[in-house]
């Protein structure tokens, strides 16, 4: 992956390269702001593979407060029942027990529906919608912050669609060893990782930009 943004002569490879720390708050605030937005018109940067195929916003997961982050959202639940789905084609036979227990749960409200006094309807579920009923979700068990990082570099390398994740102030919460075997764990899992820091990382590949806008290179 390749990112850029207005200040930038030409864009920065992040290939190895997990950490762009941004001396200036107000470029932090907007680089942050502007990934959070990423995909949209205010958003003002650009993420790109080397072949010049833009990055998604689908395709993104922007992790700013890690403590409070929640992976059970809206749009991965969505990407995990279509590829819960696909995971019942593959295997027809399982897929017709659900679809049949699916439609003789429907007779059996149907009956009941005629003894009601209300005009009642039924509409069918698909499978989604029934593991969405279910409340399927996501199964988390970290016990501290170091623990829930590893464990979305782990869900993000299952979710097919994501293709970037970035942490913000990932330095804050942990110390030199978590922080070498949380790059070494994402890059053993192929999960493209970005940390967006205020203060300078030592001992890792990084870009720094400091308070004039120079671009400082450590890899």
């Amino acid at each position: 992956m390749k990112i850029n943004f207005p200040i930038l002569d030409e864009s920065l490879d992040l290939e190895d390269v997990p950490f762009l720390v941004l001396k200036s708050p107000e470029l932090f605030s907007q680089i942050v702001q502007d990934l959070y937005h990423y995909g949209e018109e205010e958003s003002s940067i650009q993420i790109f593979t080397k072949q010049y195929t833009d990055l998604t916003k689908q395709q993104l997961i922007m992790v700013t407060d890690i403590l409070g982050f929640d992976i059970n959202t809206t749009p991965v639940l969505k990407m995990v029942y279509e590829e819960f789905e696909d995971q019942l084609n593959d295997n027809p036979e399982e897929k017709n027990k659900l679809e049949l227990t699916i439609e003789e749960l429907m007779d059996i409200l149907r009956v009941e529906m005629l003894e009601n006094d209300l005009d009642l309807t039924l509409t069918p579920i698909s499978i989604k919608e029934l593991l969405k009923a279910f409340h399927v979700k996501i199964s988390t068990t970290s016990s501290t912050i170091f623990e829930k990082m590893l464990e979305i570099i782990q869900i993000t390398q299952y979710l097919k669609n994501k293709k970037m994740l970035v942490f913000v102030n990932a330095t804050a919460y942990l110390n030199q060893q978590e922080l070498r075997s949380l790059v070494e764990y994402a890059s053993l899992n192929s999960v493209q990782l970005l940390c967006i820091e205020r203060n300078s990382v030592e001992g890792f590949p990084y870009y720094e930009i400091d308070e004039d806008y120079f671009v400082i290179t450590n890899k």
